[in-house]
């Protein structure tokens, strides 16, 4: 019985401990000053950097520096810094040394995309349209071609427009089918750029040799790129590829190249 009492009171004693100091961090916290912004972006691309968040601080009268950091609203912060179509995620945070962190995380884009009036998008990881940046130029693949703005809308179907039109390309499968090369080895290093034809077909421009790679639609697309890779490691290995002006892979079952 002695011994249940006496855990009992052990128990109240430390609950009653944890109440108190819990309560003077609190109040220690109403009390304390930012002493220093930690600002971290992640090194994924350059599309911004500590200036620019500042910028964006002062332009949305926000005022962290010196300030009692339990009067700042972490949220509305976040959401501000996120308002930056380049900034995909922000988290704003603090800690009992009166820092005050913002780590900010890029949005990644994975092809450009440059429409028939010569406009220039990004389509990013998450296959949503994001902005080009007149200071920054991100590394990735180059689709250009019969794109109008109809392209980018959720409904969009090239055949919807004209009957007689033979490719399929629309927004979701062009957005699978870039990350396929984006994942492969070879075709990362070796597509340089999608041209989309007047007909929604997909013809391919490689880094190495002057010819133009017919895919034709995308059904199959990783079939048609594994003939074209045998031929790039077995036929090539025989001929020189440059006297080629045009490899076509739209045939199911034969690899058509043509001369200059």
């Amino acid at each position: 019985m002695k011994k249940r009492i006496f855990t009992i009171l052990k128990w109240t004693l430390v609950t009653a401990y944890i109440i108190a100091m819990l309560g003077f961090a609190a109040k220690e916290k109403q009390k304390l000053v930012c002493t220093e912004i930690i600002i971290d972006v992640d090194n994924t691309h350059k599309f911004i950097d500590k200036e620019t968040v500042e910028k964006m601080l002062i332009t949305n009268s926000v005022n962290i520096d010196s300030c009692i950091i339990d009067n700042l609203n972490f949220g509305e912060i976040e959401k501000i810094i996120e308002s930056n179509p380049y900034i995909k995620q922000a988290d704003v945070y603090s800690n009992f040394s009166g820092q005050v962190f913002i780590r900010l995380k890029q949005r990644n884009p994975v092809m450009r995309v440059i429409t028939k009036n010569n406009t220039h998008y990004y389509i990013d990881d998450e296959c949503k349209l994001m902005p080009v940046c007149t200071n920054y130029s991100a590394n990735v693949i180059v689709v250009s071609g019969e794109i109008t703005e109809d392209f980018f809308n959720p409904g969009f179907k090239p055949k919807s427009f004209n009957d007689s039109i033979t490719g399929d390309v629309d927004l979701h499968k062009l957005y699978n089918f870039v990350n396929y090369i984006n994942s492969h080895e070879l075709w990362k290093a070796q597509i340089e750029q999608i041209y989309v034809t007047d007909n929604m077909e997909i013809e391919l421009v490689p880094r190495i040799g002057n010819h133009i790679i017919v895919l034709g639609n995308l059904d199959n697309f990783k079939y048609k790129l594994g003939k074209l890779e045998a031929i790039y490691k077995k036929g090539f290995a025989l001929t020189n590829w440059n006297i080629y002006s045009k490899i076509d892979l739209k045939y199911s079952n034969q690899v058509i190249c043509k001369k200059r």
